[in-house]
């Protein structure tokens, strides 16, 4: 088929799957099939045996850049970087580029910053529990004094908001090399932001064929009941936008309501964090409901 050698290269939750399945339905000419597993596009149903046989799309992960380098498909995905760091998000693209004629690499921009935050926590395949499982018990312990040895889910909310404030969001910017279009300039790479993918679906769509060099077999819009599906199921797209409409809210001297069931309890941590970042604490020993209007959460403010 011609077809360039293309790696998607993403961090975890930041719809790599979903970008191999628009490739596949623009570039394979076989009956549009939806690749949902719950609200994420991890299904492999939608591969045909041809494409298969053909080697040109893989259906599975690849693992690191030697995995890339070890396959004999057209179009493969793959996390680069390792969960140690060794080597980083950065240093595996890089890797990766020197491998296929082009990388992909969906990103989640400063618009969708908790989205990716949310994704990481819930969809990759090893996290179902959230950011329970990457708590360090020993640091609850030693920096709140929690007994640690049974189930973490016990804990005050207010503990783990506040620990959460002050690891998840580090930890989570390591993994994905924030904000990694700052420092990766690489010629044969482009990043999609996720925001634009979301919101501005048919002009990405066209500036990745024209990255590709390469022609789709069937019109874009063919795909645009799928992808509104998809949108649509994306459970935690509006907790940017929460936050935003808090922070900015506090700034401006507005008062700003929203329900408890609006934001998580990571959104709540976020904000927290940011407060932090500009010299106000929160009187957050026993605040096990987060205040729901922003005159309610400066009455908390230390």
């Amino acid at each position: 088929m011609g077809l360039p050698r293309i790696n998607i290269a993403f961090p975890g939750g930041a719809y790599g799957h979903y970008m191999k399945w628009i490739l596949y339905s623009l570039l394979i000419d076989e009956p549009l099939i939806a690749p949902w597993v719950g609200s994420t596009s991890h299904g492999k149903d939608y591969i045909s045996d041809y494409a298969k046989n053909a080697e040109l799309f893989d259906p599975y992960m690849c693992i690191l850049a030697q995995g890339v380098a070890d396959s004999p498909y057209q179009v493969t995905i793959a996390h680069p970087g390792s969960p140690t760091n060794d080597p980083s998000f950065l240093e595996g693209i890089e890797q990766i580029s020197t491998l296929v004629d082009c990388v992909l690499i969906p990103y989640f921009d400063h618009s969708t910053y908790l989205l990716g935050v949310h994704n990481y926590l819930y969809k990759m395949p090893l996290s179902l529990t959230g950011a329970l499982e990457y708590v360090d018990r020993e640091d609850l312990k030693r920096g709140w004094g929690v007994d640690t040895t049974g189930d973490l889910t016990t804990i005050p909310r207010w503990i783990l908001r506040e620990h959460h404030s002050m690891n998840i969001f580090d930890s989570w910017e390591s993994q994905c090399a924030w904000f990694a279009p700052n420092h990766l300039k690489i010629l044969n790479c482009k990043f999609v932001f996720i925001s634009n993918l979301f919101y501005n679906f048919l002009p990405t769509i066209e500036q990745i064929r024209q990255f590709l060099d390469v022609k789709w077999i069937r019109d874009p819009r063919d795909l645009l009941d799928f992808h509104r599906t998809n949108v649509k199921q994306q459970k935690y797209k509006y907790q940017d936008i929460f936050a935003l409409q808090i922070l900015n809210s506090i700034t401006d001297g507005t008062n700003f309501k929203w329900n408890a069931s609006d934001i998580t309890l990571y959104t709540e941590a976020f904000v927290q964090r940011a407060l932090q970042q500009q010299g106000i604490m929160l009187k957050c020993n026993g605040l096990n409901d987060f205040p729901t209007s922003t005159d309610k959460l400066i009455e908390v403010f230390a």
